[in-house]
């Protein structure tokens, strides 16, 4: 069950028509989601079965399980990287489990991804500010505004100017974070889904990166959805929580109650782990 805050979120959500996107409803929502994947003289395999949740604006919402529950998998249909075999994503009210080519990258403007490994989801042959500024410049923002837009944010997201012009090999993996939710921040995103962002970092990394998304989420009031293996991390960080296993959610609600009191089985089984 989703109860909507009293925040309006209609920065960066004025799709074709300019409509905004308002409280009455989740910033993401989403019903029956399926993931069907066919392997040839082989019975298919049902990453996603049936899951149905919904974001907030200003919520964050944690989804655990273990390695194939079916995670990721929601990650990359939320933000429309795999399609959904069936069932439904809504973004803001609107209908975009099937949109493509404009009004695919229209929404990409309010819903981004930070990914596992923050290297490897940068281009090797561009810089870091060239990355940041890529979202700025494709929606028509000219290349010095959106290089000192670009700056902006990465100083916003604890780094210098200067590692604008570094290359994503240049740097720290905690330092390529912070460039990577320097570029989901750079179009005003309203949601931004964090797929195990922390767990290829150190643990002193890692609470600084988990820092700063508590600090940038309260400012912005973002609704994010934070994929991660770390319960513990879960438990302080999200407001909710879903326990996903083999495709499915198995226990939901708030992170401190579910966390602390397990009802499910394999909830209690993960926490043991």
């Amino acid at each position: 069950m989703c109860v909507t805050l009293s925040l309006h979120y209609g920065v960066g959500a004025d799709w074709e028509q300019g409509e905004g996107c308002f409280a009455l409803e989740p910033v993401l929502e989403v019903t029956d989601l399926v993931k069907r994947f066919e392997r040839k003289g082989r019975a298919d395999v049902v990453a996603v079965d049936g899951v149905s949740f919904c974001v907030d604006a200003g919520e964050c919402v944690g989804l655990v399980g273990g390695s194939g529950s079916g995670k990721s998998t929601i990650a990359q249909m939320v933000t429309r990287l795999v399609e959904p075999t069936s069932g439904k994503v809504v973004l803001c009210g609107r209908d975009v489990t099937h949109v493509r080519g404009a009004e695919l990258r229209a929404i990409t403007k309010d819903v981004q991804m930070v990914f596992q490994n923050p290297v490897s989801s940068f281009d090797p042959r561009r810089t870091l500010g060239e990355g940041v500024a890529e979202s700025l410049r494709n929606l028509g923002m000219d290349k010095p505004a959106a290089r000192a837009r670009a700056c902006e944010l990465l100083e916003q997201c604890g780094l210098s100017a200067s590692m604008a012009d570094r290359y994503p090999r240049e740097v720290s993996g905690g330092q390529c974070q912070r460039a990577a939710i320097a570029r989901a921040l750079a179009p005003d995103a309203l949601l931004v889904v964090c797929d195990e962002a922390t767990s290829a970092l150190d643990v002193t990394v890692q609470a600084q990166i988990v820092r700063l998304l508590e600090r940038i989420q309260r400012e912005r009031g973002l609704a994010m959805l934070f994929i991660c293996h770390d319960l513990a991390l879960v438990q302080g960080f999200c407001n909710r929580v879903l326990v996903m296993s083999e495709g499915r959610i198995v226990e939901e609600g708030a992170a401190s109650e579910v966390l602390a009191r397990p009802h499910h089985p394999y909830t209690r089984r993960l926490l043991k782990s």
